[in-house]
C-alpha cells in the first residue's frame, strides 16, 4: 500500500510541475518576489498606469519548494507512529520525489543548453542517483537497521543463530529518516544558490 501511494503521488506529480513551472515564468509577482528569487527585472507599467510587477517564477524555484517537501515528509516519517501518520509522510515524499526529476530534465536543458544536453543531464540525474543510492540505501539505512537489531537481540552472533534479523519499533529507520531529512535541507540552501546563478537565463525567458 505505502508503494502504490509513494508512485501514485510522484506520477501526478511529475505530470503537474512540469505545466505549472512552464506557466509560472509568466505570472506577475509582486515586488518582494524580486529580492527572493533574484529576478530583479521589472515588467513596463502598463497602460492603465499599474506597475508591472516583476517578471515570472524561475523554474529553480520549485526546487526550493521540493526540498521543503522533502524535508517535511522524512520529518514526519521519523516521528509517526499511526498509519495515517505513515501515509501522509510516504505521499509528501512522492510528490517530492516526482519534482525533482522533471525540473532538473527542464533545467539542464535551459541552462546548459541542447548540444550536449544528455551528457550533462546524466552528470546530474545519474551520479546523484548512483552515489545517495549507495550512501543512503547501502550504508546509512542498512547500518541504522542493523545497530537496533543488535539492540533488540543483544549479542549480533545470537541474532545469527537465532536467524532473527528483523528489527521493531520506530527506531530501526528513525535515524535515516533524520538524515535524510537534514539533507533535503541543505537542498534548499543550494536551490537558493542555484535560483541567483541561474537569474540571467531566466531574465531572458
Amino acid at each position: 500500500a505505502s508503494l502504490a501511494l509513494f508512485s501514485a503521488a510522484q506520477a501526478a506529480s511529475r505530470v503537474m510541475t512540469g505545466s505549472i513551472s512552464e506557466s509560472a515564468l509568466k505570472w506577475k509577482l509582486p515586488w518582494y518576489c524580486g529580492c527572493i528569487t533574484g529576478n530583479g527585472h521589472r515588467r513596463r507599467r502598463g497602460d492603465d498606469g499599474v506597475d508591472g510587477g516583476y517578471r515570472g517564477l524561475p523554474r529553480p524555484a520549485f526546487l526550493v519548494v521540493a526540498s521543503l517537501i522533502s524535508a517535511l515528509s522524512h520529518a514526519i516519517l521519523s516521528i509517526a507512529t499511526t498509519e495515517e501518520g505513515f501515509a501522509f509522510g510516504v505521499t509528501m515524499s512522492g510528490v517530492a520525489f516526482g519534482m525533482v526529476w522533471p525540473l532538473m530534465v527542464l533545467i539542464t536543458g535551459e541552462v546548459f543548453g541542447y548540444v550536449h544536453y544528455g551528457a550533462n543531464y546524466m552528470f546530474y540525474d545519474g551520479f546523484s542517483s548512483a552515489a545517495g543510492t549507495l550512501l543512503l540505501s547501502k550504508y546509512v539505512a542498512q547500518t541504522v537497521y542493523d545497530e537496533h537489531i543488535v539492540e533488540n537481540h543483544g549479542d549480533p552472533g545470537t541474532a545469527q543463530t537465532d536467524g532473527n534479523f528483523k528489527c521493531y519499533g520506530t527506531e530501526c529507520f528513525r535515524m535515516t529518516q533524520v538524515i535524510v531529512s537534514f539533507l533535503s535541507l541543505t537542498c534548499v540552501i543550494s536551490s537558493i544558490g542555484l535560483i541567483w546563478s541561474t537569474k540571467e537565463v531566466y531574465h531572458r525567458r
